[in-house]
């Protein structure tokens, strides 16, 4: 490679156009969003009907595009209209394309759509996958008996520290002067300095870790980072959900996904429970693209779990 290349200036000026890009595409978006009002606006001014609608997007068309070129068809001017009544008091924030947004005007649920939005940041979908979730919305709401209540599992709070570890009583082991033992979880216990385990006392059960491999949509090895320096190498299977069988089509599909968004995202914090009968502990898992900040997963992550559970993958076990 070219030493040029390897040069922080050259680093620079990637994230330099990324910024630039980013920019263009927020612009672009505003843009849009200022053409649908203006839009709005003259109709609103004119005579109140859809014939009047029709004929001044008809005429608007055929007048920008002699003026500007190309991407000013009837068809992208009613996206524009569409696209400022979905959002009347602003344009929605930067982290969406224009190609993304006008995948989601059909969705006209506020909630279901924000949901959808956080969705696309934080998984990096496609064009084609956003369709997907559109298309699989839209089914939904044509066929309201196959939309079944959606099952929220109960989340861990998030606000207790990482890494916080139960003291185990003085009468079960002996220790030496000036020290306590801390249960780090996972059957490890740890002799420490009495002054660092002024934290300690009330346990989190919740620690970083590095995915290693995903055997199928539920179950994974991990190494589980339990502080002091202490590393242990577990087989966990996901709390409270069941995905089918590896062996069949619907399986497979939940592995694939599982292998995929944590792939890019190895790692993770894991928040533990009792385990189950093969000795495996139970897991709530949570993920954040682009992150390896142990808080910052914990705290902002997307719950794989619960994910798992949205999209059809896993339905509901309680062990």
């Amino acid at each position: 490679m070219n030493k040029l290349i390897k040069t922080d200036t050259y680093t620079t000026l990637v994230n330099d156009i990324a910024e630039l890009y980013n920019r263009a595409r927020q612009t672009l978006v505003e843009s849009y969003w200022q053409i649908g009002r203006r839009i709005v606006e003259q109709e609103q001014q004119g005579e109140s009907n859809a014939a009047y609608g029709k004929e001044l997007v008809e005429r608007l068309s055929e007048d920008l595009s002699n003026k500007l070129g190309s991407g000013f068809s009837e068809r992208n001017l009613y996206r524009m209209r569409q696209f400022y009544l979905a959002h009347k008091i602003s344009p929605p924030a930067a982290e969406l394309s224009w190609s993304q947004h006008v995948e989601l005007l059909p969705v006209t649920n506020k909630a279901i759509k924000q949901c959808l939005e956080r969705q696309i940041v934080c998984d990096h979908l496609s064009r084609r996958q956003i369709r997907q979730e559109v298309r699989q919305i839209e089914t939904q709401k044509r066929n309201p008996a196959q939309d079944k209540t959606r099952v929220v599992l109960p989340q861990p709070g998030r606000q207790q520290p990482l890494q916080c570890y139960e003291l185990i009583a003085p009468d079960r082991i002996a220790r030496s002067r000036g020290t306590v033992i801390v249960d780090c979880g996972f059957n490890i216990w740890r002799e420490i300095n009495r002054r660092d385990a002024k934290l300690h006392a009330d346990p989190s059960y919740t620690y970083p870790a590095k995915v290693e491999s995903v055997i199928d949509g539920d179950t994974l090895w991990v190494i589980v980072d339990c502080g002091y320096g202490i590393l242990t190498r577990q087989k966990l299977r996901l709390h409270l959900i069941d995905t089918p069988e590896r062996r069949t089509p619907e399986g497979e599909r939940a592995t694939r996904f599982v292998r995929r968004v944590l792939g890019k995202s190895p790692d993770i914090v894991i928040c533990t429970h009792h385990y189950d009968k093969y000795a495996r502990y139970l897991v709530d898992i949570f993920y954040l693209p682009d992150s390896t900040n142990p808080k910052a997963i914990y705290g902002q992550g997307i719950y794989l779990n619960q994910q798992l559970l949205d999209k059809g993958l896993a339905r509901q076990w309680k062990p």
